[in-house]
């Protein structure tokens, strides 16, 4: 049975490690945050940020944008990504106080 997974977006430059549990296509990806300065969130198979790269590999999933307008945002995403059990999905961010959540479902 597919599982979803959440983590939280922790702002500033960081990366939020997800492990999945088992085999399975991840089909949406839900990001939530808090716009508090100007900065990107990432969702990547790479445990290495590309969000200072204008084009990406192919490791990175979705992309999103962060401002400093002190409001919230959200968006969903459709992805469908096959993964397999013990592989490790990323969310990376920049920009101090973009606090948020992502969900993979």
């Amino acid at each position: 049975m597919a599982r979803s997974y959440i983590a939280d977006i922790a702002g500033g430059t960081a990366t939020q490690t997800i492990q999945i549990q088992g085999s399975q296509t991840l089909k949406n990806a839900t990001f939530s945050w808090v716009n508090a300065a100007a900065g990107k969130i990432e969702l990547s198979l790479s445990g290495t940020s590309q969000i200072g790269t204008a084009q990406p590999d192919n490791n990175v999933i979705a992309r999103v944008s962060a401002s400093a307008g002190a409001n919230t945002a959200a968006v969903n995403i459709p992805i469908n990504v096959p993964v397999k059990a013990f592989q490790s999905v990323y969310v990376h961010c920049t920009g101090a106080g973009n606090l948020g959540t992502c969900t993979l479902y």
